[in-house]
């Protein structure tokens, strides 16, 4: 019995930092206010609100990973971009479909 508990106890202890690890390699990114520079890995990005209420990221720079906006509504509401990659380089945008009547209140930049 004190084997099975510890072989549990090992893999459990496995589990959680695998988890970390994972969590760890991809970027962090928090909201911004449109209008915000930001680095997003590699990528220089800017946080935007377009005239029509839809909240997009622009991002310049060459990287492997696939990124897409999260925009957040003023009143709550979240919309998510397309899904974009810059492994060629130079800059890509990826505008959510939000139209935030009352307006954008901040965007974010997600990685799969």
């Amino acid at each position: 019995m004190r084997h099975l508990t510890r072989r549990l106890a090992t893999a459990a202890a496995v589990a959680a930092t695998l988890t970390g690890v994972s969590l760890v390699a991809s970027p962090a990114a928090s909201a911004l206010a449109p209008g915000t520079l930001f680095q997003y890995g590699a990528l220089s990005c800017k946080a935007l609100a377009a005239a029509d209420g839809d909240g997009l990221v622009e991002c310049t720079g060459q990287q492997g990973t696939n990124w897409r906006s999260v925009v957040k509504c003023t009143w709550g509401l979240t919309y998510y971009g397309n899904w974009q990659n810059n492994y060629l380089g130079g800059t890509t945008q990826s505008r959510a479909d939000s139209n935030c009547f009352w307006g954008v209140a901040d965007v974010t930049v997600t990685g799969s």
